[in-house]
């Protein structure tokens, strides 16, 4: 490699180390990642000039003689985010900073429009609103992050079939792009969140983990090596499109008995009308899912992803399961979950199911993994 690609390589390294570790000294940097304190100092000096990162003063409570250990860190303002999770009910438009604070958000319904390039036409002026609003300008911005549930070619930025939002490839990455004249990154959401795993959460003390999502569908990642698999065909993890039984409902997929056509909101919903006769209250407030009318039939479904989940598991034998989504929010969910997952595994942790450090915000900042692994990945 040329000195350029070494150097690139080497200021990777350290920006990665920073954001894992948070504020460390240069002598520290310099241990870290094997290099001679004059090269970090050096490197510092260039990324304190270009206000990558900055310096938060002496080492608390340190006590000795000579030269103070001063900490620098990654400049949390040095850029923005623009990111844009498309989930199948809602969509969520976000700015963040560099570390996922929330600097600004809105919400839109995911709507069937005309074709999928209109609806993702108001996006584009949501998000243009949003910038507006808050004084971004393009040049501000890391970029934009696109999640989307599905299959995702990421290299093209085009989701390949987004069930229950649409059924045919979209350009995604290119017609934002064009809308708001800035680069867009596209990736499933699952992915996404698995690396804002890895970048911001349980993923920077575990190395292998399973990430399971449940709401509106339902979902799984995997991180291997603190890396997220993605198969042959990028499609690791479709926990979703397990297949219960060859006679079971029919799904989205064209295959029959799916986890998710069991298991989704839609099918908890059509469930609970089939039951009480109605549930028009439950889908106004979807708390109401933990409500004793039907706890027993929340206990099946949770039944059904606990032992699909047990069989994932034991095959990549995963340090923790990480779970997020708005079922796992509804009062007492988790803990019941987590009582059926032992009775087919007794000999689980009790911390072997645990929520994403990351809480609910995590759906909104998806998109900012991306942009983060852009930013932070030699090039």
């Amino acid at each position: 490699m040329n000195l350029e690609n070494v150097k690139n390589r080497n200021q990777s390294e350290v920006l990665r180390l920073l954001n894992n570790n948070g504020p460390m000294s240069r002598k520290d940097i310099a241990g870290a990642v094997g290099l001679t304190a004059a090269s970090v100092t050096l490197m510092c000096t260039e990324l304190l000039e270009k206000n990558i990162i900055v310096e938060l003063g002496e080492v608390p409570g340190e006590k000795r003689a000579g030269r103070k250990k001063i900490l620098v860190d990654i400049n949390n303002d040095y850029k923005k985010a623009l990111c844009i999770a498309i989930e199948t009910d809602k969509t969520y438009i976000t700015i963040t900073d560099m570390k996922g604070g929330i600097k600004a958000r809105s919400v839109l319904e995911t709507e069937k429009k005309e074709t999928p390039e209109d609806f993702l036409k108001d996006v584009s002026d949501a998000a243009g609103r949003l910038l507006w609003d808050n004084d971004i300008s393009r040049d501000m911005l890391l970029g934009a992050g696109v999640t989307v549930p599905g299959k995702v070619d990421a290299k093209k930025g085009t989701s390949l079939g987004a069930y229950n939002i649409w059924e045919r490839p979209i350009e995604i990455g290119d017609i934002i792009s064009e809308d708001l004249g800035v680069e867009v990154t596209v990736e499933n959401n699952l992915k996404a969140a698995a690396q804002l795993e890895i970048l911001f959460g349980l993923g920077r003390k575990n190395k292998n983990l399973f990430l399971l999502k449940w709401g509106p569908g339902v979902g799984s990642a995997i991180i291997l090596d603190r890396k997220v698999y993605d198969g042959s065909n990028n499609a690791a993890g479709e926990i979703g499109h397990t297949t219960l039984g060859k006679d079971g409902r029919l799904c989205k997929c064209g295959r029959r008995g799916c986890l998710e056509t069991y298991i989704s909101t839609h099918a908890i919903l059509d469930d609970v009308a089939l039951m009480l006769g109605d549930s028009t209250m439950y889908k106004k407030d979807l708390s109401l899912l933990g409500d004793e009318k039907v706890r027993g039939l929340m206990d099946e479904k949770m039944d059904r992803l606990a032992q699909t989940l047990r069989n994932a598991v034991s095959l990549i034998d995963s340090d923790r399961v990480v779970v997020l989504g708005y079922i796992f929010e509804v009062d007492g969910m988790l803990d019941r979950f987590k009582n059926i997952y032992r009775t087919y595994d007794s000999t689980s942790p009790e911390d072997f199911i645990v929520a994403s450090e990351l809480g609910s915000k995590s759906a909104h900042i998806e998109p900012l993994a991306l942009l983060m692994n852009n930013f932070l990945s030699y090039r």
